[in-house]
Formats: C-alpha cells, sequence, structure tokens
C-alpha cells in the first residue's frame, strides 16, 4: 500500500508542516531509507549529534520520529512518506528499532480488542429525552430568529449593511446556545454576502444581501413545516439546520456502487476545523457527490483519493433531497481509466440542473455544475470572464487561479466543474487536452495541478 503525496499533506496538522514536509522529501538527506509492507522507516540528520529515527506505518497511516516536535505527524514523518510516495524506498528487512515500533502498535491493538467491554445497552427513554430537549431547544432558538429576522427588514437593508460583524454575530451565537449550528453559519455568513455583492459586475450589495436573507427565512420556515414535507426533504432541513445523522443511521443506507472519478478537492476552514470537500462523479451512473470530512491541529484529515484518481466502490448517501452528502464505503482508489468529467453537459443542461435543486431546496447556497464543451472567454463589458457554449453562458468567479484556468483552455472546448451560487461559478477543475487540471486545495498561487 501506499499514499499519494496529495494524501500524506492532507495529513499535516498546518501549512507550515506542509511546507517543512515537502523539503524534507529528498532522498539524499536520508540513511537507511527502506520498506517492508505498509511500513516504511529511515534517518535523518537533525539539531542534536544522532539522526533522528523515522517510521510509518501507511496502513493507519501512524507515525512516530524521535525528534522533539510536538506536531503529529511530524516534517520528518510527512518527508518520509513523501520520499515514499515518489516510489523510491526499496524494499529491506525493517532494523530492529522500526520492528519494535510496529511489533508494539499490533501489541496494543490486540491488547485493546481484549480489553474492550461489551457494548452498553440503549436507555431508549434517556435518548428519547435528550432528543426532544434538543427539538425544544432548536424550536426556541427558530421563534428568535423569526423575530430578529422580521425586525431586520423593517429597518431596512441600507441599515443591516452598516451593521458591525458582532451584531451578526451575537445572533448567530444564540443560535449555537440553541442548538441549531447551521442556521448559525448562515447569519455569520450574511455581511460576506454584501461584500461579494458590491463587486464590479455583481448584483449589488442589497440584492445580495437580500437573497442570503432570504434563503435563510425560507429554511426557517420549512423547519416549522417538516411533517408537511416528504421524507427527504425534511431530512435536508434537518441537515441544513445541523442536526447530526447518527452512524446506525448511515449505517442502514444503501450502497451506491461504482467506478467514481476523483474531481477536485476543496478545503475551508470552519470554526477552528479544518473542512476537506471531496468531489466525485460515477462514471455509470453521473451522480455527484461530496464527501466532508473534518480535521483539527491535533487530529488530521483521514486520506482519502486524490484529484485525478479513479474510486472503484461504494459510497453512502445523506438522507435528503436532492442527494449530494457521501461517505466513503468499502473500495479502492487507483489510476483514473480516463481523464473526464463524468455527466458533463451543456450550460443550459446544467442550469436546469441548478434550478432543480433550487426548487427541491431553495435555501441551497451552491450547487456543482459539470459543463462539456464550453470556451472560456471575457463577456461584452472587456472585464468578468465566463464560460460558455451555444446555450448560454456563465460568469466566473475571480480567484488567484482563473488566469491558469485560461491559459490551460487556451481557447479551445474544455469541459469545466465547480460550484454555482446563482451569479458566478467558482471553476475547481478542468478537462483540456485528455488531461485533468485541479485548483489545488491548500495553495493560494496562481498555479493548477495536473492531476491525471
Amino acid at each position: 500500500m501506499s499514499l499519494t503525496a496529495a494524501q500524506i499533506l492532507d495529513l499535516a496538522p498546518d501549512a507550515s508542516s506542509r511546507k517543512a514536509g515537502q523539503d524534507q522529501a529528498k532522498p539524499a538527506k536520508w540513511l537507511g531509507l527502506g520498506r517492508a509492507g505498509t511500513l516504511v522507516w529511515g534517518e535523518i540528520k537533525g539539531s542534536g549529534a544522532a539522526p533522528y529515527r523515522t517510521v510509518a506505518d501507511l496502513g493507519g497511516p501512524a507515525s512516530k520520529c524521535t525528534c522533539p516536535s510536538r506536531k503529529f505527524p511530524c516534517k520528518h514523518a510527512l518527508g518520509l512518506m513523501l520520499v515514499d510516495a515518489a516510489g523510491t524506498l526499496p524494499e529491506a528487512e525493517p532494523p530492529d528499532w522500526a520492528a519494535a515500533w510496529a511489533k508494539g502498535r499490533e501489541g496494543r491493538a490486540a491488547a485493546e480488542a481484549r480489553t474492550c467491554e461489551p457494548a452498553k445497552p440503549v436507555d431508549e427513554r434517556a435518548q428519547a429525552k435528550r432528543r426532544q430537549a434538543r427539538e425544544d431547544r432548536v424550536a426556541a432558538a427558530l421563534d428568535e430568529l423569526d423575530l430578529w429576522l422580521r425586525d431586520l427588514m423593517r429597518r431596512g437593508l441600507a441599515g443591516a449593511r452598516a451593521e458591525p460583524y458582532a451584531f451578526w454575530d451575537r445572533m448567530a451565537g444564540r443560535l449555537v446556545d440553541g442548538q441549531a449550528p447551521g442556521l448559525a453559519r448562515r447569519v455569520r455568513a450574511l455581511p460576506g454576502f454584501a461584500a461579494a455583492g458590491a463587486r464590479p459586475g455583481a448584483a449589488g450589495p442589497e440584492a445580495a444581501l437580500a437573497l442570503g436573507i432570504g434563503r435563510l427565512a425560507l429554511l426557517a420556515r420549512a423547519a416549522r413545516r417538516l411533517d408537511a414535507l416528504d421524507p427527504g426533504q425534511a431530512a435536508g432541513v434537518r441537515a441544513a439546520i445541523g442536526f447530526p445523522v447518527s452512524a446506525e443511521e448511515m449505517a442502514a443506507r444503501p450502497d451506491h456502487t461504482d467506478e467514481w472519478a476523483v474531481l477536485a478537492h476543496a478545503v475551508e476552514e470552519e470554526d477552528k476545523l479544518t473542512a476537506r470537500s471531496v468531489w466525485l462523479a460515477g462514471r455509470g451512473s453521473g451522480a455527484l457527490a461530496q464527501v466532508i470530512e473534518y480535521g483539527t491541529g491535533g487530529a488530521p484529515l483521514p486520506p482519502a483519493p486524490a484529484a485525478g484518481q479513479d474510486f472503484g466502490g461504494a459510497l453512502a448517501f445523506h438522507p435528503g433531497d436532492p442527494p449530494l452528502r457521501a461517505v466513503f464505503r468499502e473500495g479502492r482508489a487507483g489510476p483514473a481509466r480516463a481523464a473526464s468529467l463524468p455527466g458533463a453537459g451543456s450550460v443550459a443542461a446544467a442550469l436546469d440542473g441548478y434550478a432543480g435543486a433550487l426548487a427541491r431546496a431553495p435555501w441551497t447556497e451552491r450547487w456543482p455544475l459539470r459543463l462539456a464543451g464550453v470556451r472560456l472567454g471575457r463577456l461584452t463589458d472587456g472585464q468578468a470572464l465566463a464560460a460558455g457554449d451555444a446555450t448560454g453562458c456563465l460568469a466566473l468567479r475571480a480567484g488567484p487561479h482563473l488566469p491558469a484556468l485560461v491559459s490551460v483552455a487556451a481557447g479551445a472546448p474544455v469541459d469545466l466543474f465547480g460550484l454555482y451560487d446563482g451569479f458566478g461559478l467558482e471553476a475547481l477543475a478542468l478537462v483540456a487536452g485528455g488531461h485533468l487540471y485541479a485548483v489545488p486545495a491548500r495553495d493560494a498561487r496562481p498555479i493548477l495541478m495536473r492531476a491525471a
């Protein structure tokens, strides 16, 4: 088993560790490099007299290093795994210190299995009581949000734009206290709507703010009418509010087996958490899926198939309508069968899909679109860039990677994948000349990654 460079860098606890790990990924810096199964090891010169001993189990993944760093994995472990990803480690017998660490891991795992206590019976009455208590708190939070929104609209959007961030954060904090974190996130995002709407070529700050408030109000209204919605829509509303889906419920969800093309990764910071979205499209079904995983400084993101790979196996979709968010089930990542965007179509077809998603969930903020055979160019105002074909065109969101996308396209028809919010498309991947180019998830430099 080997991890790709992208999967290894996703394990890094922070940006500085990623950069430092890449600096250590030079075989010439290492001594005694070797590999046996999923175990890799090596020694590297540090600040002390003796070199640091670094060992990693790619099947965990887990690692150990004798350096004094408190970060996990440290830069040496990241560098060692990156050297292995380049395919330069020879097969060998592990040295005593590496074998002892691996044996200790196996012993601890066996001890944990022996001492694992049987699961305690579920107290269904206490569980129902906790569930009802949360429902009551969310209902009270919805009452407070309704009053706040009415007051906001009574005062007018111009007055709302002048409010400091603390004004929005106070309401968001009350929603968090009411156990409605999804609503709180949307309230915190409202000042950004006005700022985005004020940019050249945008709809205008008042119109953009009204859109954000309208989506929030529609979600709050739907939350009071769950009994009138079909089960899929009701589940989507609860997820948007912030109700979690239990492990038992996900275990009962059906498998969707396909050859899934990994289109792109996107990473966002949310309240000291790192949220990574892996975007996939089924080669057989054409279905889109978004796998979201979270990590912190102490618990880095787990490995995931890299952009440009194929994941052959099963996903399970969260309950909701339209279905989009999913989790990985059994499967294996490998080289892509072809560099393509399964299910891509015309601009008109993509907009019809977006309209269908809004019809079922009008509070949707962004929706993934796949475009086939579009050309990139400037709109008639000579400023904004757009992607278009004979059926229409979509404005492209400005960003540091946009010039590189235009350069790769070179005026020829390309396939494009991105997220659309009703105003512009944030491009995440492009297929041109038989290759998939992905926007790097954690790199603001104006570059692209040729993923396949």
